[in-house]
């Protein structure tokens, strides 16, 4: 059974799920895939943490994607709108992970949104981050 159809399956564990994420993760970081591949995973990932209702396991995911995502073609093109319709779903440690992401895009049009948690202490470092992130990127035309 892939991974893919063990995150789908609402009757698997939260353990079987945690160590399919594991893999994936390990693949993405350790494994010798091309960039179109990754892309591929990390935007599946972007579909399978929406779906989660476990704030482990969707922490697990993003942490994924934040690993496979290192390379600038990843990075650059990943499909977070699935993430994005669903921001309010998220805890404080997975928003966490959804700033680093939106600020390693590179995208301006991602700016408004990490801005709006500029109000949430718990996450000031993360959105200082997040910006200079994207500001490096979009200035360095990376």
């Amino acid at each position: 059974m892939d991974w893919l159809t063990i995150l789908n399956n609402p009757k698997k564990s939260k353990r079987d799920k945690l160590e399919a994420i594991g893999f994936i993760r390990d693949t993405l970081d350790y494994g010798d895939i091309p960039d179109d591949t990754a892309l591929e995973i990390v935007n599946n990932l972007a579909k399978q943490v929406v779906k989660q209702n476990d704030s482990d396991i969707k922490e697990s995911i993003l942490d994924a994607m934040l690993e496979g995502s290192k390379a600038p073609f990843v990075e650059k093109t990943i499909n977070l709108a699935p993430i994005l319709k669903h921001l309010n779903e998220f805890n404080e440690a997975c928003l966490s992970y959804i700033l680093s992401l939106l600020g390693n895009s590179g995208e301006i049009a991602y700016r408004a949104i990490i801005e709006s948690y500029k109000t949430n202490l718990s996450l000031k470092e993360d959105v200082e981050e997040a910006l200079a992130e994207m500001d490096y990127r979009i200035k360095n035309n990376l």
